[in-house]
C-alpha cells in the first residue's frame, strides 16, 4: 500500500473499528511483525501490544459512538507519510481534538514506525531553535560545528528534492539554503509546535523576511534520534503557509 491516502484512511479505519477480528486483521495488513505506535506517552512494538493500545484508545474515545477519526492533510516523503487528523463528532463533524502522525515505512510499504504528536505541545523548543539556526548561520565554521554538534556522523537530511548524507553533503546544503535566502532577505524561524518523544521529534518552521516577518514558505522537520540525541534522519517537508 504505497498511495499516502490510501494508507492514510486505512491506518485511521482501524483506529476506528470496533470489530476485534476485523481490527487484529487491520493491524497485520498495516504493520510490519515488529512495529511500533507511540505517543509521548506509550510505545508498543509488535502486534499484540499495538492492538491492545488500539483498543484502549476505542474504548476511551469511540465506544459510546459520540467520536470517529478522520485524516486531513496527508503526504508522502520518501519512506514516510505524514498526516493530520481530527477527532470529530459523529454525526455533525465537529472538531474535538486534533493530531498529527508520522508513518515511517519498511522496504515492503508495511509501516515500522508510527509515530503520534499532540500538534498543540511545543516540548522540544530548545531543539528548534539549534535546528532552525543551522539554517541561518553565516560563518563557515560555526555552521559546521553546529552540524557536527546536532547530527549523528552517517546522518541524513532528505529534503523533498535531495539527499544529503553525512556532514559534508548536510553542510553543502545549508551554505546553498542559506546564500540563497540571505540574497533575498529570507531568514528561518521556528513556530510554536515542536514536539519530542521516543527519540523523534517534529518540529514546525517558516522562512520569512528578515525585515517585515511576512512568511515565504513553511515546512516541518521528522527528526529521528540516536541514543546520543543526535539526528540519524531529518525528513524536512514543505507544508501551505
Amino acid at each position: 500500500m504505497t498511495d499516502a491516502m490510501d494508507l492514510a484512511d486505512a491506518y485511521l479505519a482501524l483506529w476506528n473499528e470496533a470489530d476485534a477480528a476485523e481490527r487484529r486483521r487491520r493491524i497485520a495488513a498495516l504493520w510490519a511483525p515488529d512495529g511500533t505506535t507511540s505517543n509521548r506517552l506509550i510505545e508498543a512494538r509488535g502486534y499484540e501490544a499495538i492492538e491492545a493500545r488500539v483498543i484502549g484508545s476505542w474504548d476511551k474515545w469511540l465506544r459510546e459512538g459520540k467520536y470517529v477519526f478522520r485524516p486531513k492533510h496527508t503526504v508522502r516523503h520518501r519512506d514516510v507519510v505524514k498526516f493530520d487528523w481530527a477527532m470529530t463528532t459523529a454525526p455533525g463533524g465537529e472538531v474535538e481534538a486534533r493530531g498529527l502522525s508520522f508513518l515511517v515505512l519498511n522496504p515492503a510499504g508495511r509501516i515500522a514506525h508510527d509515530y503520534q504528536f499532540n500538534p498543540t505541545l511545543n516540548d522540544a523548543d530548545g531543539l528548534a531553535q539549534r535546528y532552525v539556526a543551522v539554517w541561518n548561520e553565516p560563518d563557515a565554521e560555526a555552521r559546521r560545528r553546529a552540524i557536527a554538534e546536532l547530527w549523528a556522523a552517517d546522518g541524513s537530511h532528505l529534503s523533498e528534492a535531495s539527499v544529503r548524507q553525512r556532514h559534508g553533503a548536510i553542510e553543502a546544503e545549508a551554505r546553498e539554503a542559506f546564500e540563497a535566502n540571505a540574497a533575498k532577505g529570507l531568514e528561518f524561524s521556528s513556530t510554536e509546535s515542536s514536539q519530542a518523544h521516543h527519540n523523534v521529534a517534529r518540529i514546525a518552521w517558516r522562512l520569512q523576511a528578515r525585515a517585515s516577518g511576512e512568511p515565504a514558505a513553511a515546512g516541518s522537520s521528522l527528526l529521528v534520534l540516536d541514543e546520543r540525541g543526535q539526528i540519524r534522519f531529518d525528513y524536512a517537508f514543505n507544508e501551505p503557509i
